[in-house]
């Protein structure tokens, strides 16, 4: 069972070893540690996941206590990339440059956030080869090779965002910054080019004792798992090359098979149609509907308007909504950008006014995919006393026109002419939507399934024919390099995997942090175009022909990959919040 927390002992025994050394003055470091016990932590019953902590609590002060331990030689450099990124945070908060902290410069908060994304996903994926070894997973050794990968790829680009943030003083003598850089730098190098380590033979792994962190599925995810598979053996070939032509990720038969078979919303409450099923056990449920070429894009929007309503809804609203959309009869839709807003939300334009007997919205939305198709549509608009949020039928009032995207999917810019709302639909308080608009981009954002999925596609297109794809000519002679990307990609899903599972398991537990979800959509999206965007180059000039069905898959996966990083806020906002909500640093928009 999903256990990504750590203890408040195991937070101590960090904070213990840190402020040991921060305070060790001319004492020397062994002796210091010595004094502490750690080397306990290998050889007397502790666990490993403990001696990762002591080992990143050791780096922060540029010392690797185990030089011999691969993942424990990674953590390390972790807590050398984490400790130059703290003290740039910091700095960036003092300096003033213009008048301002330059930590209001996006130039340093998103490069900044830009790195702690990925410190922070391979710090989750040393935690997983760790708990995957001593579960005895097959997997646990490709993990270990894959921290090490991403720790080569992400720790010394840290240490050198964070020099750049202090300027001039960074890369001086009297900075610790330097000797961080160099001793991360020899530690990751030490055995050779890493970029190797992904394609190299994996190494062999002693046992260990158990730890009290796992990433493994419990039993109830696994079931559900098994029983999407199950229904997806009635998927047909012919059904799966539909939705892949489709410009819509909808067809309403297959919507309500699915609903039919209890997979649509299965973390619903049993009273709105639901199962009551875990969030662990609904993204095990969209992982094999993805894996099988199952869009859930549709899916995830009617589910998550569904959530706000359970939660912000009228009880009209509810008993007349809720049904449909787990019947699977009704699909909702995003009504929220603007043409002049884009991902700024906050400034929509779009007015409601209740003239005594209903709300009468008038105003403009863009990119409201599926509006066609939709019964519903979560509408945001500008009221008295600030914006309002409702759950509102489609009907008369409304228009669209179709909008068709550069990944070939439909999409709509949506009217609103005296569009008449009931009371009933009503989503919170009129006028003090901010709380339901956090929800909104909360449950938008934690979506990891959502890109894991696209990767899962791509990846498995790829995989069932290879071997065909290489006779191609010109492709064996690039066999190499092809294999190294599609690890690339291996290694991007796994870390993906680790972000996504820690922000549904906070959700789950109440441990969430804001900047969890933007973590995931960043590392998410941005991997989902450039992981297939390199496989384009690799298989070209053959991926660029739309009668090779892997390779088409693929070239589109790309193009949806761009738009993704645009969509549900663009990246460049998932990175504001997480450089003010992680880093804190000053508002950066």
């Amino acid at each position: 069972m999903a256990q990504l927390g750590l203890s408040s002992e195991q937070q101590a025994m960090f904070d213990t070893v840190d402020g040991a050394l921060l305070s060790c003055g001319e004492r020397p470091v062994d002796a210091v540690l010595d004094e502490l016990g750690v080397a306990a932590l290998l050889s007397e019953g502790g666990n490993l996941i403990d001696a990762a902590l002591v080992a990143e609590a050791a780096g922060r002060h540029g010392v690797i206590i185990w030089p011999d331990e691969r993942v424990l030689v990674v953590a390390a450099c972790l807590g050398m990339a984490t400790r130059a990124l703290d003290d740039a945070a910091a700095y960036a908060c003092e300096r003033v440059v213009f008048g301002r902290p330059i930590g209001e410069y996006q130039g340093v908060a998103h490069t900044l956030a830009n790195v702690i994304t990925e410190i922070e996903g391979t710090r989750l994926l040393v935690w997983r080869a760790i708990a995957a070894r001593a579960e005895g997973l097959a997997e646990a050794a490709r993990l270990d090779a894959q921290a090490f990968w991403w720790a080569a790829k992400a720790v010394l680009p840290a240490i050198k965002a964070a020099m750049r943030t202090f300027g001039g003083y960074g890369v001086s003598e009297d900075s610790p910054l330097p000797a961080l850089y160099m001793k991360a730098r020899a530690a990751l190098y030490a055995a050779g080019d890493p970029d190797r380590v992904l394609t190299a033979p994996l190494p062999a792994l002693a046992p260990i004792a158990p730890v009290p962190i796992s990433f493994s599925p419990d039993a109830e995810a696994e079931e559900w798992r098994l029983r999407t598979e199950r229904f997806l053996e009635s998927f047909t070939a012919e059904e799966k090359h539909a939705f892949a032509a489709s410009a819509d990720n909808h067809f309403p038969d297959l919507h309500r098979r699915l609903a039919d078979a209890g997979l649509l919303f299965p973390d619903w409450p049993l009273e709105w149609g639901g199962s009551g099923a875990s969030a662990l056990a609904t993204s095990a449920v969209h992982r094999a509907l993805t894996h099988a070429g199952w869009p859930i894009s549709v899916l995830v929007v009617s589910d998550s308007i569904g959530k706000l309503l359970m939660l912000f809804g009228t009880a009209e609203a509810k008993a007349e909504i809720l049904p449909r959309l787990a019947r699977g009869e009704a699909i909702a839709c995003l009504g929220l950008s603007e043409p002049s807003g884009g991902s700024d939300v906050f400034g929509a334009k779009t007015r409601a006014v209740h003239d005594g007997a209903r709300w009468i919205a008038n105003g403009q939305k863009v990119f409201t995919t599926t509006a066609h198709q939709a019964e519903y549509v979560l509408l945001l608009a500008r009221s008295e006393g600030g914006l309002t949020l409702f759950v509102a039928p489609l009907g008369e009032g409304f228009d669209l026109a179709p909008v068709l995207t550069f990944a070939g999917e439909r999409t709509n810019i949506t009217f609103y002419s005296d569009f008449g709302i009931e009371d009933r639909y009503l989503l919170g308080e009129a006028g003090k939507g901010s709380k339901v608009l956090a929800a909104t981009m909360n449950l938008e954002h934690n979506q990891g399934d959502y890109y894991l999925g696209a990767l899962d596609f791509a990846r498995a297109e790829l995989l069932a024919g290879l071997d065909a794809l290489l006779e191609l000519p010109g492709l064996r002679e690039n066999e190499a390099a092809i294999r190294h990307s599609m690890a690339r990609m291996d290694a991007h899903i796994a870390l993906l995997e680790c972000l996504s599972l820690r922000a549904i398991w906070a959700g789950d537990a109440g441990a969430g942090q804001r900047w969890f979800g933007p973590m995931c959509k960043l590392l998410g999206t941005e991997s989902w175009h450039a992981c297939n965007a390199e496989l384009v180059e690799r298989f070209a000039p053959w991926s660029l022909d739309a009668s090779i069905p892997a390779l088409a898959a693929v070239e589109a996966e790309a193009r949806c990959g761009i738009q993704a990083t645009i969509y549900g806020g663009t990246n460049e906002v998932q990175r504001s919040v997480i450089a003010e909500t992680r880093l804190k640093l000053p508002r950066s928009r």
